[in-house]
């Protein structure tokens, strides 16, 4: 009798009675689809003189004197892509500042390439706001004193969409 009850406990130990019943997690069929954020209208300050150029792609572009600003939205996600797109060279090769200004992520950086007309400077700034890159580049012959014009260009930025291009 003894060994007929050791035998039915071992049974039962060995059968996994006792254990407690696993949780299974449910799936539901109803699809939540997330709605695309769209992107914001980019208003800026512009110098006497600058007009409104035709650019292929997305995106704005205004010259005066030597010097030609674009404005681009482009897709949020990898800024090192995006440096690259703007630059033409890798973000390895730039020096990047990057600070934090009304909960946008800035991204600032210079550059330079040689071409047939002489060397041209090129200034851009990237404005992150988790969903979109708003670019901004400003290009002009090595010899133009574009600073203060881009440093005004790059404060005036306006994401909200109540103001517009202010010349």
């Amino acid at each position: 009798m003894k060994k007929l009850v050791f035998l039915l406990v071992l049974m039962m130990v060995l059968s996994g009675c006792g254990k407690e019943t696993p949780v299974m997690e449910t799936v539901d069929d109803e699809i939540v689809e997330q709605v695309a954020a769209e992107p914001k209208p980019m208003a800026v300050w512009l110098p006497d003189g600058a007009a409104k150029q035709t650019m292929a792609g997305a995106g704005e572009c205004y010259t005066w004197g030597e010097c030609e600003l674009r404005l681009q939205t482009l897709a949020g996600g990898d800024i090192r892509a995006t440096l690259e797109q703007l630059t033409g060279l890798s973000p390895d090769a730039l020096t990047v500042m990057e600070y934090e200004r009304d909960g946008l992520q800035l991204y600032q950086t210079v550059w330079s390439s040689a071409g047939e007309e002489g060397i041209t400077l090129g200034r851009c700034m990237v404005a992150d706001d988790g969903e979109f890159h708003y670019c901004l580049s400003l290009l002009s012959p090595e010899g133009t004193d574009t600073s203060e014009d881009f440093a005004q260009i790059c404060a005036s930025l306006d994401l909200t969409g109540e103001k517009t291009i202010e010349k």
